[in-house]
């Protein structure tokens, strides 16, 4: 049986550090074993996020050392969004559909743009949302918001840099080292394309939407 917790941010600059905090502790259970509700409540939840995820790994090394990292991508979860209280599925929220709910219904809208970059530098959702098609703009943006934190864990920040108290390597399905990515970097800029007169498919062969 999953288990279900709320989860609540106290400081924003801090997020990294404090979901580090609350999340490692579960690192050896099995996969999707909890959801921490980040954004609204256990009655009324908006997004949470399901731990360990797949990615969760402990590292077969052969000789161990004192300093070693026993751990390959410690902090890989599903980001899961909600809706009335009920789990939506994730496949509807990839970044291929959510650069194209963007293309469609939102790149026109200069407020949800001036979110889009408050979101992308801080992590923050700060200004009420215009009314627009599509992806209800709320849930677009909780859901985009934990997705980059994710892709940050995943490609771009170091057990240091997120303040872990466990030390990880990012590494591939086959043990191989992963080299730090573009992360959130790479989705926004396929925005930046889009909001600027590039065409969905345009952005799809200059950025891979996946």
């Amino acid at each position: 049986m999953t288990k279900i917790v709320e989860l609540k941010i106290k400081n924003p600059n801090e997020i990294y550090k404090e979901l580090a905090e609350a999340l490692s502790p579960y690192r050896e259970r099995r996969a999707g074993f909890i959801v921490f509700i980040v954004d609204g409540t256990k009655k009324n939840p908006i997004i949470g996020l399901r731990y360990p995820g797949k990615k969760v790994k402990r590292r077969k090394l052969k000789v161990p050392r004192a300093n070693s990292a026993l751990w390959a991508n410690l902090y890989d979860f599903e980001v899961v969004p909600y809706k009335k209280g009920r789990e939506l599925k994730t496949k509807q929220f990839t970044f291929e559909q959510l650069g194209k709910d963007f293309d469609e219904n939102k790149k026109k809208s200069k407020r949800f743009w001036v979110m889009l970059e408050e979101l992308y530098k801080n992590n923050t959702i700060t200004k009420k949302h215009p009314m627009l098609s599509g992806i209800d703009p709320e849930l677009y943006l909780q859901v985009l918001k934990w997705i980059w934190i994710q892709e940050d864990f995943n490609y771009r920040l170091s057990s240091e840099e997120v303040g872990s108290p466990i030390k990880y390597v990012l590494e591939t399905r086959t043990g191989k080292r992963t080299a730090k990515g573009a992360g959130r970097a790479k989705f926004f800029a396929a925005l930046i394309l889009l909001k600027y007169g590039f065409n969905f498919n345009q952005v799809k062969k200059i950025i891979p939407l996946y």
